[in-house]
């Protein structure tokens, strides 16, 4: 399962409730989508604490199965999020390949789409190419393909 990870940048200056109230938006329209899950980023505890891992409150991620419209329809709602809201920009991060999103960001939305569905295709061919050194019968016992 792939991971899409987003920071929501409001600027340094703002108080962290108001980048909270931000992100909480973000959260609920992404989740209305229903095509992907949608959890709040966690960060690691500092190092020598005995906190557990603290939640991240500029980031959401995303995960499930990413598909070209999926990506489209994120990139839409995050376009939308971006126009009506205070917020500079939305950054996205997925397997090392990283963008954002501001009020005119089709390129960057396209490129997303672009990055994801090329790393989605190279799994499924490397899963492919596995699947394609068995003799496949469509799950027929051994007996009625004749392997017996």
């Amino acid at each position: 399962m792939h991971e899409l990870e987003l920071r929501v940048d409001i600027g340094d200056d703002a108080p962290a409730d108001q980048l909270d109230r931000q992100v909480r938006a973000l959260f609920q329209d992404l989740r209305r989508l229903g095509a992907l899950r949608v959890e709040r980023g966690t960060r690691p505890a500092p190092a020598g604490s005995m906190a557990g891992a603290g939640h991240d409150i500029a980031v959401l991620v995303l995960s499930g199965v990413f598909s070209a419209a999926t990506l489209k329809a994120v990139g839409n709602v995050v376009i939308a999020y971006v126009n009506r809201s205070k917020a500079r920009a939305v950054e996205w991060e997925f397997d090392g390949n990283k963008g954002s999103f501001t009020a005119l960001s089709a390129k960057d939305q396209q490129t997303l789409v672009d990055v994801v569905s090329a790393r989605i295709a190279a799994g499924a061919a490397a899963g492919d190419a596995t699947d394609e050194a068995e003799e496949t019968d469509g799950g027929a016992p051994a007996r009625t393909a004749g392997r017996d």
